[in-house]
C-alpha cells in the first residue's frame, strides 16, 4: 500500500543506508498500535474501543469458529467475510485512475527526494479522491457494451466498487514511490560524470523494482495463507476500506471535512514556499544575534541544530508524519532527535572529536584532509573506473564531517539493535505463530473463500524471476558497473536465503531488518575500489528481499479484500511499469533543471532543494565501494572505533528487556533502541526546521487529541493528514513546473524572502570562518 510513515520518510531520506524497523515502501501503514484495527471493536458490537491487549495476538485454542470467522481476533475484528465474486475488478476506470494515482506519485515522490524537507505520497489522499472520482466515473460514464471480434467490453460495468477501489491503491503503491534504482543513476550523473542513458536506467528501475517480485509466489504458502501470518498493516487497510464504502453518511462527512482543510492548506503554501519563505525556517536566536557562526550553528534550521527554531510550512512539518504515527514511537524518534542533535554534536564539535573542527559541521559529502570536498576523480582509473591506489596513497584518505561519523556509528546500532530487540519482543510470538502455521491442519475462512478464484501458478512468478535476474547480469556489463555476474548471483542470493526469516518477523510484528548495510559491507570487502559495483549490488541484495515482502504484503491484503490473484498481479506490475518511467522521466528534469544545487556547487537561495540525499548515497559509494571499508574502517583509521556500534545495538536492547520483565506495568516495552537511533541519525541531511514545530502537531494529534477527543480523531485524524499532506505536496510541484520551469518567475526579494539566507535571516559573519555548511 502506499504511504510514507516516518519510518519510510527516513529510508527515503537514505542516510547512512539505516536498517529499518518497519516497511519502507510506498505500501507501508502509517501507522500501527494508534491505528483504528487496535480501538476497532467487532462490527457486531457497540462502544467506541477496545484494548488489544499481548495476549490478542495468540491463536485461541479453541478453533471450532474457524468457519464462522478468522481464528486471530485482531482480523476478525477488521476483514470482513463478506464476498461478491461476481464483481468487476480490472475496469476501464481502474485502467484510468491508477494510471493518474500511480504517475502522480512516482512523480511527487522523486520530487520531494530532492527537497530539502523529505515528503511522501499519502495512500490517504489516494483512497478519498479515487474514491470520489470512481463515483463520479460510475455515474457519467455511459453503459454501452463495445465488441472488438470476440472481446466485449464496457467504460462503465455498474458501481465503483471496493475491489476496484483495492487495486487502484495497490498499483499506486507499488509505483507510486522513488525507485531505489535512482540514487544510482543520481549519483552518476552528478558526481561520476556517467550517462546511462534511458535503455539502461528503465532497464535497472524496473529490474531492481520487480526482480524480488518472482521470489513472492514461493512464499504464499508461509506468508500468505497461514492465518498466523497477520500483516498488521493491511488490517488497517483493510478498515479503511471497508469504512469508505459502509456508511455513505460518515465517509460524505470525511470528505467535506477533507475539501476544506485541502483548499485552506493549498492557499497557505504558497506563502512559506514562494511569498514569505522566512515561515520555513524561523530562527530566534538568529533574529536576536544574526551575525555568529557560533549561533547559526545553534539555531538555524538549514544549516545547524535548529534549536529555538519553528516552522510553519507543513512540508517540514509533516515530515515525521505527525499526524499518523503513534506517539510512542515518536516520542522515541523526538527523544533521539533531541539527544543527538541538541547535546551529542555540539559536545562532539566543541571537543574536536574525529577533527570535528577541521572540517564542516553538517557536511553530507565526503571531505579530504584540507576540510574541502573530496574529490573523487583524482583517485579513479578513467580507463577501468575502479580506485587508483597509486592516485590515493598520494590524494590521501577520505574523512567525514563529524555528524556525518556519528551517524554512521549510530546507524551500525541501529542495525543489530534491531535484531535483538525483534528477538527479545517478538521471538517467542514469532516461533509459536511460525510452528502453528506450519501445524495448521484446516485452513482459514479467508483461504476457503479465496478458492473461489483461479490462483496464479508459480512458472509465473519465475518467469519474472529469471527475466529480470538476466536483465541484472546484463545491465553489469553494459552499464560499466564492474560487478561480476557471480557477485550479483550472490546479492540476490543473500536476499534469498534472508527473505523468509524476515518475512516471518515482518508478517507478525511489522517489523523488517533492512539489508542495506549488510550488502554494502559485504561488496565493500569482496569487490573494493568499485564504487558502481558495490551500489548495484546493495540495491539489487536489499530490493529483492525488500520489493519481494512488499508484494508478499498486497497478496496478503489481496486474500483479506478477496482480490483475484491475476488481478491482484497485473495491478502490482501495472504500477510497477508506470512508475518506473515517470521516475526516471522526472528524475531528468530535476537533474536539468537543478544541477548546480544537487551536486553542491552552489546553494539554492530559496533553501528548497538540495543534494542532501544524493550527497550522501554518492559518500556511502566512496566510503564504503570506492576506498572501502577495509580502508575507511580499518586498523589505524581515526573511524576504526565506530565498529563498537555492532557490538553496543546487540546488547543495548537487552537492559530494556530485562527491566520490562521485572516491571511489565512501567512499559519499558516501549522504548525501542532503533527507533531512537533513526532519531540520533537525523544529522547531516536532514534540516531541523521540523523538531518543534513538528513535535507539537504530534502531541496534538497523537497524544492530545487521541485521549481527550478520540470520537473526532478516529473518524477525522487520518483525513486531515491526508488534506495537508496532499495539499502542500501539489503546490510545491505547482511552484516548480510553473514558476521554475514554465514562466520562471520568482518572488521578488524582501525581509521575509531574502535570497543571500534562504529567507532565514541567519547571515554569516564575514570576519569569521564559515564551516557549518
Amino acid at each position: 500500500m502506499a504511504s510514507l510513515s516516518l519510518y519510510d520518510r527516513l529510508r527515503q531520506n537514505d542516510d547512512f543506508e539505516l536498517p529499518e524497523l518497519r516497511p519502507r515502501s510506498p505500501r507501508s501503514p502509517k501507522n500501527e498500535e494508534d491505528n483504528p484495527i487496535y480501538s476497532l471493536k467487532s462490527r457486531n458490537s457497540t462502544g467506541d474501543t477496545e484494548e488489544f491487549d499481548d495476549d490478542t495476538y495468540l491463536l485461541p485454542s479453541n478453533r471450532s469458529n474457524i468457519d464462522v470467522n478468522s481464528p486471530v481476533p485482531m482480523v476478525a475484528a477488521a476483514v470482513s467475510i463478506k464476498d461478491d465474486p461476481s464483481l468487476p475488478c480490472i475496469t476501464f476506470r481502474f485502467w484510468v485512475l491508477s494510471f493518474i494515482f500511480t504517475a502522480l506519485g512516482a512523480a511527487v515522490s522523486e520530487f520531494y527526494y530532492f527537497r530539502s524537507n523529505g515528503g511522501g505520497y499519502s495512500i490517504f489522499f489516494v483512497l478519498l479522491v479515487s474514491f470520489v472520482i470512481g463515483k463520479w466515473m460510475a455515474r457519467v460514464l455511459p453503459t454501452d457494451e463495445f465488441k472488438i471480434g470476440n472481446w466485449r467490453f464496457t467504460l462503465n460495468p455498474g458501481p465503483f466498487n471496493i475491489k476496484e477501489h483495492v487495486l487502484i491503491a495497490v498499483a499506486a503503491g507499488a509505483g507510486g514511490g522513488s525507485a531505489y534504482g535512482t540514487d544510482i543513476i543520481a549519483i552518476q550523473e552528478l558526481f561520476y560524470n556517467q550517462h546511462s542513458g534511458f535503455f539502461i536506467g528503465i532497464l535497472l528501475l524496473l529490474s531492481t523494482q520487480m526482480i524480488g517480485y518472482g521470489l513472492s509466489g514461493f512464499l504464499r504458502k508461509y506468508l500468505v495463507r497461514p492465518a498466523n501470518m497477520l500483516w498488521p498493516s493491511n488490517l488497517v487497510f483493510s478498515s479503511l476500506f471497508s469504512t469508505l464504502h459502509g456508511n455513505a453518511a460518515d465517509t460524505r462527512d470525511k470528505l467535506r471535512l477533507f475539501s476544506i482543510a485541502f483548499i485552506f492548506m493549498f492557499f497557505w503554501q504558497f506563502f512559506p514556499q514562494y511569498i514569505f519563505t522566512m515561515l520555513t525556517s524561523i530562527s530566534i536566536l538568529c533574529l536576536i544575534k544574526p551575525f555568529n557562526a557560533d549561533i547559526i550553528r545553534f539555531g538555524s534550521g538549514y544549516h545547524g541544530l535548529g534549536i529555538l527554531n519553528f516552522s510553519l510550512d507543513w512540508n517540514a512539518i509533516g515530515q515525521p508524519g505527525p499526524l499518523y504515527t503513534p506517539w510512542w514511537a515518536q516520542v522515541n524518534w523526538y527523544a533521539g532527535v533531541i539527544i543527538g542533535s541538541w547535546i551529542i554534536a555540539p559536545i562532539l564539535y566543541y571537543n574536536n572529536v574525529w577533527m570535528a573542527k577541521s572540517f564542516p559541521f553538517l557536511a553530507t559529502y565526503s571531505l579530504h584532509r584540507d576540510g574541502e570536498r573530496y574529490n573523487q576523480t583524482k583517485i579513479i582509473d578513467m580507463n577501468t573506473g575502479m580506485l587508483n591506489e597509486t592516485a590515493y596513497n598520494e590524494y590521501g584518505p577520505v574523512y567525514l564531517s563529524v555528524t556525518f561519523a556519528a551517524g554512521y556509528f549510530y546507524s551500525f546500532i541501529s542495525f543489530t539493535a534491531a535484531i535483538t530487540h525483534v528477538a527479545l519482543f517478538y521471538g517467542s510470538e514469532i516461533w509459536g505463530r511460525f510452528k502453528a502455521s506450519r501445524s495448521e491442519d484446516d485452513e482459514d475462512v479467508h483461504c476457503k473463500m479465496m478458492r473461489s478464484y483461479e490462483d496464479i501458478p508459480n512458472w509465473w512468478y519465475a518467469t519474472i524471476f529469471f527475466a529480470m535476474l538476466f536483465v541484472a547480469i546484463f545491465l553489469c556489463y553494459a552499464s560499466g558497473s564492474h560487478l561480476p555476474w557471480y557477485g550479483l548471483l550472490l546479492a540476490v542470493g543473500l536476499a534469498c536465503v534472508m527473505v523468509l526469516p524476515i518475512g516471518i518477523i515482518q508478517a507478525i510484528s511489522n517489523n523488517q531488518v533492512g539489508l542495506n548495510v549488510v550488502t554494502e559491507m559485504i561488496c565493500g570487502y569482496l569487490f573494493p575500489g568499485r564504487p558502481i559495483a558495490n551500489v548495484y549490488f546493495k540495491c539489487y541484495g536489499y530490493m529483492a528481499m525488500h520489493q519481494c515482502l512488499s508484494f508478499v504484503s498486497d497478496l496478503k491484503l489481496g486474500h483479506y479484500m478477496k482480490i483475484p490473484p491475476k488481478a491482484m498481479f497485473t495491478a502490482q506490475l501495472w504500477g510497477t511499469i508506470i512508475g518506473a518511467f515517470v521516475n526516471y522521466w522526472l528524475l531528468q528534469i530535476i537533474i536539468e533543471a537543478k544541477r548546480p544545487y544537487l551536486d553542491g556547487t552552489t546553494q539554492d537561495p530559496t533553501g528548497q532543494w538540495t543534494g542532501y540525499r544524493s550527497q550522501v548515497f554518492n559518500t556511502a559509494s566512496i566510503v564504503w565501494g570506492l576506498i572501502g571499508p577495509g580502508k575507511t574502517f580499518g586498523k589505524g583509521s581515526i573511524y576504526n572505533p565506530l565498529l563498537w556500534g555492532f557490538l553496543l545495538g546487540f546488547l543495548a536492547p537487552v537492559p530494556i528487556y530485562l527491566l520490562h520483565k521485572k516491571y511489565p506495568k512501567a512499559k519499558f516495552h516501549l522504548i525501542t533502541v532503533p527507533l531512537i537511533c533513526d532519531g540520533l541519525v537525523i544529522l547531516p541531511g536532514t534540516y531541523t526546521n521540523f523538531i518543534i514545530s513538528g513535535f507539537i502537531a504530534a502531541f496534538l494529534s497523537q497524544y492530545w487529541a487521541y485521549r481527550y477527543r478520540q470520537k473526532w480523531w478516529k473518524k477525522y485524524n487520518y483525513i486531515l493528514s491526508a488534506a495537508f499532506d496532499s495539499a502542500s505536496q501539489i503546490v510545491t510541484m505547482f511552484i516548480f513546473f510553473f514558476f521554475n520551469i514554465a514562466f520562471k518567475v520568482q518572488f521578488p526579494e524582501w525581509y521575509g524572502n531574502n535570497a543571500e539566507t534562504q529567507g532565514e535571516r541567519c547571515f554569516q559573519d564575514p570576519s569569521q570562518k564559515t564551516d557549518i555548511n
